[in-house]
């Protein structure tokens, strides 16, 4: 049955196949058509060929047959002689990048898919800053999957926007508002994924550990979150407000976690009367915001600011006593590593969580080694001897 066409000036299009609208609902359909408008027929040809090539790699002979018609039939309504202008292609290609591939991997499934896919975006039409954030994880995701001279252009283009990001960003910081708080909130989350991939997209250096990245991830997350709390607070209340806080959570897992939590405070009171110089009250509010996220990850909720979110509520100091490879604060990020590795399966993670663990095990000593157990119990990783 052909596709039938809504001719009453309706922006929604309607599949033949399966009856269901497109245009007008949360599908990737509406952001392309929004671009179509800027394409010339040249870009149109290649634009249609990779997104029929993208979702046929994806998704099942029928659903690809849907979308590709959806999208013959938008072309069909684009009348190329009178388009204002042409969308400049390497941010056609990285828009498309993110509708059909990037906000995928940074949503935890289709309850809060959708914001990352329509609501970030349409943001992002008003805050060129996120949309430089947007342009850039889409490169990096691209560099990621290929090698060679194509893989470092694409390095160059993200580094390229994501300067553009940060410097845009910097200039809004003082000026936090109800409006604008939704672009930089998306922002900053969108920025932390980027400095999570980049280790694992670039030839690593040398002498370079997962501690050393991770010190690397710490100082730039310290260096955007100041403001972060009063952002959230307003993220709570509007139509973002599943990535902060999931409103209808999976069932709950066996929370484990707050006995580990309650193992770390006390030893972090024991070392305090062992050592007139260890610094507690550093690590108190770190166990504390540590607990606190672990806690939400055993509720279901969003794991990606889980994880995020200890980042920048960790003092400052805290980084300090990791860079200079204090014992106590290895097993305290050990016990973070298990959120890292709940995250394993996105390109940006990987096996950043495995790493730091063994890591972290190989420069206790068997004494604080044992410290770790409930981590290894808790992710399965194996440290090997030394």
């Amino acid at each position: 049955m052909p596709a039938r066409r809504n001719h009453r000036g309706s922006s929604r299009i309607y599949c033949g196949e399966c009856k269901c609208r497109r245009i007008g609902d949360r599908s990737q359909s509406s952001h392309l058509f929004v671009l179509s408008r800027y394409m010339c027929s040249r870009t149109k040809a290649r634009l249609y060929t990779s997104y029929s090539l993208s979702f046929t790699e994806t998704s099942s002979p029928t659903a690809s047959h849907c979308l590709a018609s959806q999208y013959r039939i938008m072309m069909e309504d684009i009348n190329t002689v009178s388009t204002p202008k042409e969308l400049n292609m390497e941010e056609l290609e990285l828009m498309v990048q993110w509708c059909t591939a990037t906000y995928r991997s940074i949503s935890r499934d289709d309850t809060v898919g959708w914001i990352w896919r329509v609501v970030v975006p349409r943001e992002a039409m008003h805050y060129p800053f996120l949309m430089h954030g947007i342009l850039a994880l889409s490169a990096l995701h691209l560099a990621f999957n290929n090698s060679g001279t194509t893989k470092e252009s694409y390095l160059m283009i993200a580094r390229s926007y994501r300067g553009q990001a940060r410097v845009g960003l910097e200039k809004v910081k003082g000026k936090l508002n109800d409006s604008n708080s939704k672009a930089v909130f998306a922002l900053y989350h969108i920025l932390i994924v980027s400095a999570f991939a980049l280790p694992l997209t670039i030839e690593p250096h040398q002498d370079q550990t997962p501690l050393d990245e991770l010190c690397e991830v710490f100082r730039l997350t310290k260096a955007l979150g100041d403001s972060i709390p009063a952002i959230i607070d307003r993220v709570k209340i509007g139509e973002m407000k599943e990535l902060v806080e999931s409103s209808d959570p999976p069932p709950r897992m066996p929370d484990t976690s707050r006995l580990a939590i309650m193992a770390l405070n006390r030893m972090n009171a024991a070392l305090a009367r062992q050592d007139p110089g260890h610094e507690s009250d550093v690590y108190s509010p770190t166990i504390k915001y540590l607990g606190e996220s672990l806690d939400k990850l055993a509720r279901g909720g969003e794991i990606m600011i889980v994880a995020f979110q200890w980042i920048f509520q960790i003092p400052p100091r805290f980084v300090d006593l990791l860079r200079e490879r204090q014992p106590f604060a290895l097993i305290v990020v050990g016990h973070f590593a298990v959120i890292l590795h709940s995250l394993r399966e996105h390109w940006w993670m990987g096996e950043w969580g495995a790493r730091l663990i063994r890591q972290i095990g190989q420069q206790l000593d068997t004494e604080s080694k044992q410290s770790m157990d409930w981590v290894l119990d808790a992710t399965g990783c194996y440290i090997p001897p030394r």
